[in-house]
């Protein structure tokens, strides 16, 4: 078995709004998170979409200092013109890659988003990491189903669903009912310093982890587990994984091996 000890990092922004992001307002804080995700065991920690935005080259090194694998949000470019981004730091602390967000809303368009093109699944000594950023997840089937189609063993869902954010596990929920693979969503906390600006009242929080029954190989042993789980056949809790509304990190141990065996869990399709 290939255990994979994941670190959703449910991040509570110190910005106030985007321009003290883009002054790395957030980047201390990050670090401090990412240490406290190393001290847990983390194998790989993932951040919310645009956080911290900016400090790279400290997360590089502090990815090389603990040997932990790094999702962080990143803006690439200038104020006037940039990419979301969630950027893959190795453990070594290098760039494995960058996915960005393929639809990015109208007030990020006029914040200088520019949409990127394509969605692509990495291949990396961890195992095969998909990334689909906040709506383009939400709101569009493409993502989800190349990753899916391209053999992703873990798709991650950076998010910051600054309203409804209630209604971000159902969201994470259903695509992972849909699609029968591990979904790491991570939203940013609910905070007063949303980094959106005044405009927006708090939200936030309700970071969802999705991951298979352990060591399920096939519909009879997967059947059997849903007969016999301790919380009951109702309930989601045993592949399920909420949390509230303010800043925590959760940890989800994935067996990479056991996803591979069994890809089509709850749909029974391979894709």
């Amino acid at each position: 078995m290939r255990k994979l000890k994941v670190a959703a990092i449910q991040a509570a922004s110190v910005a106030i709004d985007i321009n003290e992001r883009w002054n790395g307002v957030d980047v201390t804080h990050a670090l401090d998170l990412l240490e406290k995700a190393n001290d847990l065991g983390a194998d790989i920690a993932c951040f919310p979409e645009l956080y911290p935005m900016l400090g790279e080259a400290e997360l590089k090194e502090k990815a090389r200092q603990f040997g932990i694998w790094v999702i962080a949000g990143l803006a690439q470019g200038t104020p006037d013109s940039w990419y979301n981004t969630s950027t893959i730091i190795s453990s070594a602390g290098k760039i494995v890659g960058r996915q960005t967000k393929n639809y990015p809303t109208a007030g990020e368009v006029e914040a200088g988003v520019v949409a990127g093109s394509s969605f692509e699944v990495f291949e990396t000594e961890l195992g095969r990491f998909g990334i689909v950023i906040c709506a383009d997840f939400a709101f569009f089937n493409d993502g989800v189903a190349i990753c899916r189609g391209q053999k992703a063993d873990i798709i991650f869902n950076p998010a910051v669903w600054f309203a409804l954010s209630e209604a971000f596990p159902h969201t994470v929920a259903g695509r992972h009912m849909e699609y029968s693979v591990p979904i790491i969503g991570v939203n940013q906390a609910r905070s007063y310093k949303s980094g959106l600006g005044a405009q927006f009242p708090p939200a936030g929080g309700f970071t969802t982890v999705c991951v298979p029954p352990p060591t399920i190989t096939d519909l009879d042993t997967l059947w059997d587990w849903f007969r016999t789980k301790p919380s009951g056949i109702d309930s989601a809790s045993d592949f399920i994984h909420t949390l509230g509304s303010h800043e925590e990190i959760y940890i989800a141990d994935i067996d990479i091996d056991a996803v591979r065996q069994f890809p089509g869990y709850f749909s029974t399709r391979e894709t």
